[in-house]
């Protein structure tokens, strides 16, 4: 029987799910073993494994959790639970970010904008535009938190626009260092098009 480790110990949200769903998907039937150290990366994984038709069972050790995923070949998803289903790939997407954070924490706002970025990055349709507009163009800039996770994702083939208004209004536009930067036409022929657009 196959046997995988994953190690999600340290790593923010989405990463220990991201990394517990590629095990599985790569496992057609065997036992994967997963340590987390946090209440919420373990219940997000236990709830993915469990989505997805496997046994779980939880040992909590010395400041991590131990989960232990028993999949089985030919075991099917409950559909209804799985959490990462996604538009097929020739419906484009456009995720509008207007803002450098997220809610009225700015501090927990800047945790969650990588969190949302890094879990679009691990989702299979990579048809998806990412729109940069008012205060939101700084994540695009030289010493934003998000020029990582921004970077991957337009590696991957997704599309990032920056309102060229925006970075004039900030006096940034030579501070870019990810992106197209773009103009109210092409932003709104991007969402006017798209499948579905989701604003942060």
């Amino acid at each position: 029987m196959k046997k995988v480790k994953v190690d999600a110990r340290g790593l923010a949200c989405p990463e220990p799910v991201v990394r517990t769903k590629k095990a599985l998907d790569e496992t057609a039937e065997g036992e994967i073993q997963v340590l987390a150290d946090t209440d919420n990366a373990r219940d997000n994984i236990v709830r993915l494994a469990r989505s997805q038709g496997c046994a779980v069972a939880v040992a909590e050790e010395a400041g991590h959790s131990r989960i232990t995923i028993s999949k089985k070949d030919g075991k099917k998803p409950h559909h209804d639970l799985v959490a990462t289903a996604c538009a097929a790939p020739d419906k484009e997407i456009v995720y509008l970010f207007d803002s450098d954070h997220i809610g009225s924490n700015r501090e927990l706002g800047k945790v969650l904008i990588n969190g949302f970025l890094n879990a679009a990055h691990s989702l299979p349709n990579k048809n998806c535009t990412v729109i940069l507009i008012s205060n939101g163009v700084k994540l695009a800039t030289k010493g934003s938190y998000a020029l990582e996770v921004l970077g991957k994702l337009q590696e991957q083939g997704v599309r990032i626009l920056i309102c060229g208004t925006c970075l004039d209004f900030y006096k940034i536009r030579d501070k870019v260092l990810v992106g197209t930067i773009s103009n109210a036409l092409e932003i709104m022929q991007r969402m006017t098009s798209a499948h579905n657009t989701i604003k942060f």
